[in-house]
């Protein structure tokens, strides 16, 4: 019962009828804490700190190291590298961007981040075409975080299916984060496709995308544990949850290995 109230507070979380706003003309904003998927921003006198649906782009500092290692087990690759890639990354983007006129459509929505000013998630347009997908394409985003309705009303089940074509394309182009693959997929053995209780706690992700948080496991929860996910570094799980409720999900690869 607890995991199913998680649930549905993290839903409840987001509002279901945020209008769009349109902010055409908007101009990039150079930033040291800038990164490919946020960065600051003006229009007129107005100054935006801007976070991207739908993607999220590797950390260019190891602040947090967890986070850097849940993108790195992603990506398949050694954190280290992945860091040096997100700073060219982030250097593309603002290249990119710095010298265009965007169109942002937001329905500002708190994305919350580490400045004390607001971050607000956006749809950003520049040279006909959405920055996330491009991000994607590039190899220098993965698909998580939060998704919606676009502006030109494409629904987000939709989207997220553009996108994960994007990224099967620059994975197999071992584009941008996915060239740096030192490992294959499904890393875990064959014989771990059993019944076990977890090592330690485990966050679980929906199989699909927009593979969203459904909840954390404790330590020592029994779990039955199937297949490699279709993102690298994932595996596939089952279990009860307290409820009595059948849940299938995903957890981090690393997190099914023993200490």
């Amino acid at each position: 019962m607890k995991f199913l109230l998680l649930c549905l507070s993290v839903l409840l979380l987001i509002p279901l009828d945020a209008a769009w706003r349109e902010l055409d003309g908007t101009r990039y904003v150079v930033k040291e804490a800038n990164d490919a998927d946020s960065f600051h921003a003006k229009r007129n006198s107005s100054r935006y700190i801007l976070r991207l649906y739908f993607v999220d782009a590797p950390e260019t500092e190891n602040r947090f190291p967890e986070r850097v290692k849940e993108q790195a087990e992603y990506f398949g690759c050694e954190a280290e590298a992945l860091l040096k890639e997100a700073q060219r990354a982030a250097e593309a983007v603002e290249a990119k961007l710095k010298d265009q006129t965007l169109t942002v459509h937001t329905q500002y929505r708190d994305a919350r981040g580490g400045s004390d000013r607001k971050r607000y998630y956006a749809m950003v347009e520049v040279e006909g075409r959405w920055l996330s997908e491009w991000l994607v394409e590039q190899g220098w985003a993965r698909l998580h975080g939060l998704g919606t309705e676009l502006p030109d009303g494409v629904s987000e089940r939709r989207y997220w299916s553009r996108l994960k074509t994007l990224e099967n394309q620059a994975k197999q182009a071992k584009r941008g984060c996915w060239g740096l693959s030192q490992k294959a997929e499904g890393s875990v053995a064959d014989s771990e496709k059993q019944d076990q209780r977890l090592a330690v706690a485990t966050a679980v992700y929906q199989r699909e995308a927009p593979y969203r948080f459904l909840g954390q496991l404790p330590a020592g929860y029994p779990v039955h544990v199937e297949q490699a996910s279709d993102r690298p570094g994932y595996r596939c799980i089952s279990f009860v949850s307290p409820g009595g409720h059948a849940v299938k999900g995903e957890v981090l690869a690393s997190q099914l290995r023993n200490p």
